[in-house]
């Protein structure tokens, strides 16, 4: 199995790139409203559009879930054992 890994709070995605990576998803389920930065932000991640989520996380990546894992179509964010689980079986 190739693995391609990206540490996006090295080399943060651009807010197209996240368009792309997000196609077929609601972004703002991919924020960490439990993030030191996104409550710093006073933003209340219910309220964000998903454009506002998008260009949130192209500005500041800690924002985001993390990891992001793509396993073929699938994208799964945060540790979740189960879903790799599957994605990898």
């Amino acid at each position: 199995m190739d693995l391609t890994e990206r540490d996006y709070a090295k080399v943060p995605f651009t807010a197209d790139e996240l368009r792309e990576l997000f196609a077929g998803h609601d972004p703002r389920e991919f924020l960490n409203p439990k993030s030191p930065t996104f409550k710093a932000t006073g933003l209340d991640a219910s309220s964000l559009s998903a454009e506002e989520a998008i260009k949130l996380m192209a500005r500041d990546a800690r924002v985001m879930k993390r990891p992001l894992t793509i396993v073929g179509k699938r994208l799964i964010a945060g540790f979740d054992k189960e879903s790799l689980r599957k994605a990898f079986a």
